[in-house]
């Protein structure tokens, strides 16, 4: 995109917040595709996520709904910076929250286990009827209309069969394993559901001055396999230099444990659910390699490593199991 149109945007968003909520801009930034901070005449700063065309706007309300329930429930998290806090510009669903100060999380034991009780806490929430308790467990970048699992797999699927026809042959001993690993991945089918954040990993996860964490990014938020959203703490959390820390998994699992003790069929199926977005995000990858014409030979960093799934998640189960 042009740096005129990225311009012509920030106008057009800076006047649909002005006609929309009586405010007055200072300033715009954007952080991330999609994610706007915005600074306000009046000193506040709020953060304004606008969505794409193809995300249906009851997902955009949805996310609003599951903030006020959490923000009902007292529980750390983004706030809505309004009563009416989602809007729509030209077919874009726009959801404006409070900005949160705050730094990234200390990766050490003690930050650690502070997240996995955070992620524990929530899983134990109670449910209430309405969007609070729509399917989840996908991110939207991948499954636009929201869903669990299932949807972020068949997601990858199209993916792939949308770029059949463009692997070469010597390549395609590596797309056809894709294709199986997809086929067979656990869909998290009658595994115990929680209220979950749908990509509850470190980078969404902030520290304020005064020392307590937040969540951020709650978009697709609802209820679905708690065991999808463990997993993806304890994955994102395990890295350490080159390697990965079994201490740094403890201490994810013993804040966990604080509210949540796994059941058998959960602990057995760790491994299967821990790969489940690493594969698809490989998956994701892979398309766009092979339309820009550089098919993947299996070396690229994002390549999926079973091996590598099946040690973190024994570690995992280990440390429940003590």
């Amino acid at each position: 995109m042009s740096d005129i149109q990225d311009t012509a945007r920030e106008d057009y968003l800076r006047e649909h917040l002005k006609e929309r909520y009586g405010v007055h801009l200072e300033s715009m930034e954007r952080l991330d595709r999609g994610v706007v901070r915005v600074q306000l005449q009046d000193g506040r700063r709020w953060i304004a996520r606008v969505f794409p065309k193809d995300r249906p706007l009851e997902q955009v309300e949805g996310d609003a709904a599951f903030l006020q329930f959490l923000e009902r429930r007292g529980f750390r998290a983004e706030r809505c910076a309004d009563a009416h806090p989602v809007s729509v510009l030209y077919g874009r669903g726009i959801l404006v929250t409070e900005y949160i100060e705050g730094a990234s999380v200390d990766p050490g034991e003690q930050g650690l286990a502070a997240c996995g009780e955070m992620l524990g806490r929530l899983n134990s929430l109670p449910a209430e009827d309405g969007p609070v308790s729509r399917e989840a467990g996908a991110l939207h970048h991948y499954a636009r209309g929201g869903g669990g699992p299932a949807s972020e797999l068949a997601a990858a699927a199209s993916w792939l069969s949308a770029i059949e026809g463009r692997v070469p042959a010597e390549q395609r001993a590596r797309y056809e394993a894709l294709r199986e690993q997809i086929a067979n991945a656990d869909t998290c089918q009658n595994l115990p559901q929680a209220l979950i954040h749908p990509d509850p990993v470190l980078k969404n996860l902030l520290t304020t001055s005064s020392g307590e964490l937040v969540f951020i990014d709650w978009a697709g938020a609802g209820r679905g396999p708690r065991l999808s959203a463990l997993a993806m703490l304890i994955w994102s959390s395990a890295f350490q230099g080159g390697g990965w820390s079994r201490q740094r998994i403890d201490a994810v699992v013993a804040g966990y444990r604080e509210h949540i003790r796994l059941e058998e069929d959960e602990l057995a199926r760790l491994a299967a659910v821990m790969r489940i977005r690493p594969l698809v995000f490989a998956c994701w990858r892979y398309r766009h390699a092979v339309l820009a014409d550089k098919v993947p030979d299996g070396s690229e960093w994002w390549w999926p490593s079973d091996r590598l799934v099946q040690a973190i998640a024994a570690a995992a189960r280990a440390a429940f199991q003590r």
